[in-house]
């Protein structure tokens, strides 16, 4: 249970800064990220409300240990990850990339840990 409490750490953690960024300061994470597209200021800041929600509900599974959720957090990340290399081939801003890094760096060691029952 430890590595999953880990795993789901690093998955909150990413999804409030990143959330509050994009809500709150939408043109210093897209120049953070290397952005080279233009978003406007809006939909950057939706996208930061949606994560801290998300980063939220992943925060009460982390909470209360209700384990039975943590696989589909893997596949809700592995649609994301296929999801943002789509949108990485559509627009080439390398933000996509960096994106699809930080979620891996938090999906791989999920999947270990729960294909190793650790």
């Amino acid at each position: 249970m430890k590595a999953k409490k880990l795993t789901l750490t690093y998955l909150t953690t990413y999804l409030f800064i990143g959330g509050v960024g994009f809500a709150f300061f939408p043109a210093q994470i897209l120049k953070l990220f290397l952005s080279t597209g233009e978003y406007g200021d809006i939909m950057p800041r939706v996208v930061g409300m949606f994560m801290c929600v998300l980063g939220f509900l992943i925060y009460r599974i982390l909470k209360f240990e209700d384990w039975k959720y943590y696989v589909l957090t893997i596949y809700a990340r592995s649609a994301i990850v296929a999801f943002l290399l789509w949108i990485y081939f559509i627009s080439r801003d390398p933000m996509w990339l960096l994106l699809e890094g930080i979620v891996l760096i938090g999906l791989i060691p999920s999947v270990i840990v729960h294909f190793k029952k650790v």
